[in-house]
């Protein structure tokens, strides 16, 4: 018996190669793209170039105008602290102990003390803490409830 093995190669080959046509471009066709293609990259380039300069004179604006709110803000600083050291004169004018004797002399009508008012006391042997005795919490409650319940009941 004798077997004849066959192999079908057809089914592994592609389709016939069509002939392709190849399209060669002159040189003013070639300069042409090369021109389309340098006015698109300059029109880019142009206007990268328009809005980092309108960047720029914005910051720049804003800078100023941060500079200028800053200068503001730093001399309202300097008025104010001239004020608080005004004021803090004037507290302290107020405060001083002149200023306190004036005005219980003058205003309330004190006296200032002559030695002879002044009294000394001798605290040597009052070193004791007296305690009195004092009611507890639960005891108060206690009294409390009953009297509420006395009212309700008469």
């Amino acid at each position: 018996m004798e077997t004849s093995v066959a192999y079908d190669i057809s089914r592994f080959e592609g389709e016939p190669r069509q002939q392709r046509i190849r399209v060669v471009k002159t040189g003013k066709e070639l300069k042409a793209a090369a021109d389309r293609k340098f006015v698109i990259e300059l029109v880019a380039l142009t206007v990268v170039l328009a809005v980092l300069a309108v960047y720029t004179v914005y910051s720049n604006m804003m800078l100023t105008k941060t500079k200028a709110l800053i200068e503001k803000k730093n001399s309202e600083l300097v008025e104010i602290q001239s004020e608080n050291v005004y004021l803090d004169y004037q507290i302290e004018s107020m405060v001083s102990m002149k200023t306190a004797e004036e005005f219980a002399e003058n205003e309330l009508g004190l006296v200032r003390l002559s030695p002879a008012q002044i009294e000394y006391v001798n605290l040597e042997n009052s070193n004791k803490i007296v305690e009195e005795e004092t009611e507890t919490l639960q005891l108060n409650v206690s009294t409390f409830l009953s009297t509420v319940m006395q009212f309700f009941e008469n």
